[in-house]
């Protein structure tokens, strides 16, 4: 019967995870961290920042961190995934391992904030265009104001990666940018993975604008998702941009594990 009873409540379970979103875990991951959990309008599209805030007298002295997730999953096979929340948080556990104040800032459309504006394309082939973008670049500026912080420094994993330079470039008092295996040249990365290309965003590899802040972009030398020739583009735009290979790395493995240690912000003598 104690054996009966057990296994009924290990399917019960079982069941109510099968039901919870994407967004959901996402959430609750958050709150067991301890983040703060806020919705922000202030863009064209509602979005989701968990915040973490520290001590008060960091917000006036340190660059509030944000950090921005992989593309999650846009695709299922050949049609557009219904939901494209990542199943497997990089950037949100990095934070958890990170220096506070820091944010972690959701996309449009994902983590189940669905607005009349949103469809398909953008997290698909609009997935880094002028709209996603922009609507970013709204919400970081809330947290901001909520943090407290004039300063900003950007970190973004895989696709997050391109969106970091993408906001970087239409933000004022960026510090630093890190990214961790970006596919920095959008063009030469679906061309490579003979993917769909991304007609309707913007690739960070054919940029017109400046850089004038410090950046470091790390990629693991076994990463066969963004492999190192598919960003040569984007140094050649940028070469004072530093670049830096970590043996026994790939696309996942070992970013969170190792954050704390590898998470060195780059400097304007760097540069």
């Amino acid at each position: 019967m104690n054996v009966r009873v057990a296994l009924n409540a290990m399917f019960a379970v079982l069941l109510l995870g099968g039901c919870t979103s994407a967004g959901q875990r996402l959430d609750q991951r958050a709150r067991e961290a301890g983040l703060e959990i806020v919705h922000v309008t202030a863009g064209e599209f509602p979005s989701i920042v968990y915040l973490k805030r520290g001590a008060a007298a960091d917000h006036a002295n340190r660059p509030l961190t944000i950090f921005l997730e992989s593309d999650g999953i846009p695709w299922l096979g050949r049609r557009p995934s219904d939901d494209p929340t990542t199943r497997r948080p990089v950037a949100l556990e990095m934070l958890m391992r990170s220096a506070a104040p820091a944010a972690y800032v959701t996309r449009p459309c994902y983590n189940g904030l669905r607005s009349d504006k949103c469809n398909v394309e953008l997290w698909t082939g609009a997935r880094y265009s002028s709209e996603v973008v922009d609507s970013m670049v709204a919400t970081v500026r809330e947290a901001q104001r909520r943090i407290g912080a004039e300063r900003v420094a950007l970190v973004g994993y895989s696709g997050g990666g391109s969106l970091a330079v993408l906001i970087a470039e239409r933000l004022e008092n960026v510090v630093s940018v890190v990214t961790v295996a970006a596919n920095l040249d959008t063009d030469a990365w679906t061309g490579h993975h003979q993917y769909l290309r991304l007609s309707q965003s913007l690739n960070p590899a054919l940029s017109d604008k400046p850089h004038p802040w410090p950046e470091l972009h790390l990629r693991g030398a076994n990463d066969l998702v963004v492999p190192l020739a598919t960003t040569e583009r984007y140094f050649a735009r940028y070469p004072r941009a530093q670049q830096r290979t970590i043996e026994g790395f790939d696309h996942v493995c070992c970013w969170v594990r190792d954050w704390p240690a590898i998470s060195v912000t780059p400097t304007p003598s760097g540069l």
